[in-house]
């Protein structure tokens, strides 16, 4: 892996092991991306990245609460502020689709590698932008953009389509100030149908909502005739199409943890695709950039696919950049429960080792295809494989739609995923050396030991290990400070 791992290109969001998200419509294509050519200094590019990183982790659960978000952290020259919103006709998951894929295409802003000090880019249907100054109030900028589809539009009478595309933008930009910042509406008379949307953004007052609009008409005219064109401003998003693309979320029905709606089962080489490039992208934050990455929230749903099924690592807003000279750090615990590995949980205790134990807990839910449910009225999928494994019979605990023929494959990413949520974080493997067992059959295998249970009413770790096994106890699994630690201090996602 190298540095593009920043710079993949989303067509297919993965919330769900099985399921395909093709009924609902969170509009997450690209519009405009836009950098600043603003670099933080040399002493600054620590803090910077810091407050950068927490501004991106305050973003995302105002975001899933009020639909927008404003954050500021830090102060002088390296103060960071941050600004994330929905289009109004989203639902709400369609909006958390949507985001989660804006935050991880930012990053081609490249704020880690250059340390850019602003971004903003344009979803059709939800808008992120961070900067080193307040632009939370700001309408109109340098980097207002107007983007043009390349077709003109199939109507037989362009001078038709002209005037009902500039009525309906002209309409849109007079009753969206009016009610909320928000306004959809179509033209359609014979054969010619003209769809547009307008919205300024939640801290636009309505004046500046107006100015910004009034702006994005005289721009948007430059598309025409084109069938689709967009204005995107500081404050402010118009746009037109020949089709409509508003109003179109529809969630598809949830039996469980499956969608019932012709959802085909992944197979083994699809499974083995994702788990790999799972680990390979972990190998690569962990070892192999310039900045040593922990990215804390290591799940099913933050691994993005493509349209070929290739998995791209997203959601960085927990993400911890690591000093190269410590071992571990001490941090706050935010993460999600089933995945946090225990001395995380309870002691606050940060390594790559935490990644590696959550990249487990993902393998076995992948080769199982179950979930790792976490109550207190459920048996952990980490116990039901481990119980497996100690008779020998690992192939049990593989998902049967797998087919025959890759059992013994299987059974042996089982065993690979047992290693990563061992108790002691210092007897998990890196990530690099997963790699090398995943790529070649001839590595051998360590014999895992017994993962932890973690008990959901109490973030209690259970170490149901033979004393025999051990004459001492590594360093992960010392007492420490705060062990008593109670469910409120995580922060499920």
């Amino acid at each position: 892996m190298n540095q593009f791992l920043f710079f993949f290109l989303i067509f297919f969001f993965f919330f769900s092991l099985f399921a395909k998200l093709s009924l609902s419509d969170p509009r997450a294509t690209e519009a405009a991306l836009v950098c600043t050519n603003r670099t933080a200094s040399t002493t600054e590019r620590q803090t910077f990245i810091s407050n950068y990183l927490a501004v991106m982790d305050a973003v995302t659960p105002l975001i899933v609460q009020q639909r927008f978000a404003a954050v500021v952290n830090g102060t002088g020259d390296t103060k960071v502020f941050g600004y994330g919103e929905c289009m109004k006709d989203l639902d709400q998951s369609d909006c958390n689709v949507c985001f989660a894929q804006c935050k991880t295409q930012i990053l081609r802003c490249l704020p880690f590698q250059l340390v850019t000090r602003g971004g903003r880019l344009f979803y059709d249907g939800c808008y992120l932008r961070y900067d080193d100054y307040n632009f939370f109030s700001e309408s109109l900028s340098e980097g207002d953009r107007t983007v043009c589809n390349t077709s003109d539009a199939a109507s037989s009478n362009q001078t038709v389509f002209r005037d009902y595309v500039l009525q309906l933008v002209r309409n849109l930009s007079v009753e969206a100030p009016k009610n909320d910042g928000f306004f959809v509406g179509s033209v359609s008379r014979g054969n010619v149908s003209v769809y547009g949307l307008a919205q300024c953004w939640e801290l636009v007052n309505k004046s500046a909502c107006e100015s910004c609009l009034a702006n994005a008409v005289s721009r948007i005219r430059s598309c025409l005739p084109k069938e689709e064109g967009r204005a995107l401003n500081a404050g402010c998003y118009l746009r037109y199409s020949t089709e409509k693309f508003y109003y179109n979320s529809t969630a598809p029905p949830v039996i469980g943890n499956r969608v019932k709606k012709d959802a085909e089962p992944l197979r083994w080489e699809a499974r083995f695709k994702i788990v790999l490039g799972t680990a390979e992208g972990l190998a690569y934050l962990h070892e192999e950039s310039k900045l040593r990455i922990i990215h804390r929230d290591i799940k099913l749903s933050n691994v993005l696919l493509d349209e070929d099924l290739i998995p791209k690592i997203a959601d960085f807003g927990l993400a911890r950049l690591f000093p190269e000279d410590k071992t571990h750090i001490s941090t706050a615990v935010a993460g999600t429960l089933g995945y946090m590995a225990p001395e995380y949980v309870v002691c606050g205790k940060l390594s790559e080792k935490v990644d590696v134990y959550s990249f487990g807990v993902l393998v076995i839910e992948v080769i199982c295809g179950k979930r790792n449910k976490f109550s207190e009225d459920s048996v952990s999928i980490l116990h039901m494989v481990w119980n497996h494994y100690e008779v020998d019979k690992l192939c049990e605990a593989v998902d049967p739609i797998i087919e025959d023929n890759f059992l013994k494959e299987a059974s042996r990413l089982l065993k690979i995923g047992l290693l990563c949520v061992q108790a002691y974080a210092e007897m998990r493997p890196s990530m690099s050396t997963v790699v090398q067992m995943l790529t070649d059959d001839a590595h051998e295998i360590p014999q895992p030991t017994q993962p932890p249970f973690l008990n959901s009413s109490s973030t209690e770790v259970s170490q149901n290990i033979a004393s025999e096994t051990y004459n001492s106890q590594p360093e992960s699994y010392t007492q420490c400070s705060g062990n008593s630690m109670t469910q409120s201090m995580i922060e499920p996602r």
